[in-house]
C-alpha cells in the first residue's frame, strides 16, 4: 500500500475520539472486503491522519490512526474529513523537520508536502503561538522560520 497522509490542523480540531470514529467506519470496511477473493493491496492506500493544533494549549497525543482506504475511495475519505469544520489536506509521506536557532533558543518546524500540489506546509511555534505557513516545495523552510521569528522579535522589542 502507498502511504499518505490527511492533514488536519486548524483551532476548531474535533476530539480525538471523533476523529477515531471516523476512521473506523473506513477501517471495518476495509476489514470486510479483505476477505474477498478479490482483494488485493495494491488498490489501496495507508492514510494516516496527522493533527496540528493552532492553539497554544497542548492537545493530548494519541496514536494516529491509519486508514486503509481504496483509491477509488480517497476522495470520499477527504469529503467526510472536510466536513469537521477545519482545514483538512491530503499530504505525501514525505516531510521535513526544520530547525533554528535565534538567541541561543531553538525553534522546531514540521513542513508537509501536499499531494499533487508544489506547495508545503510549514508549522512551527514562537512564544507560545503557533503559526502555520503556505510555501512552495523548493523554498528553504529553515530560512523563511529565521526570517519570521527576527521579524516577530523586532516588532516584540521596538
Amino acid at each position: 500500500m502507498e502511504s499518505l497522509t490527511l492533514l488536519i490542523y486548524g483551532i476548531n480540531i474535533p476530539p480525538h475520539k471523533h476523529l477515531h470514529k471516523l476512521a473506523n467506519k473506513f477501517i471495518n470496511r476495509f476489514m470486510k472486503v479483505r476477505q474477498t477473493i478479490d482483494f488485493t493491496d495494491e488498490h489501496y492506500y495507508e492514510v494516516i491522519v496527522e493533527e496540528q493544533s493552532l492553539i497554544s494549549a497542548q492537545r493530548n497525543y494519541i496514536t494516529a490512526p491509519i486508514i486503509p482506504v481504496h483509491k477509488n475511495y480517497l476522495q470520499k475519505l477527504l469529503k467526510v474529513y472536510s466536513n469537521l469544520n477545519t482545514t483538512v489536506t491530503l499530504c505525501t509521506e514525505e516531510h521535513e523537520h526544520p530547525l533554528v536557532c535565534f538567541n541561543d533558543i531553538e525553534y522546531e518546524g514540521y513542513c508537509y508536502y501536499e499531494l499533487n500540489s508544489d506547495k508545503k506546509i510549514l508549522f512551527f511555534g514562537v512564544l507560545d503561538t503557533k503559526h502555520v505557513i503556505s510555501l512552495p516545495k523548493q523554498s528553504n523552510p529553515e530560512k523563511l522560520m529565521l526570517e519570521y521569528i527576527k521579524t516577530h522579535f523586532e516588532t516584540l522589542h521596538n
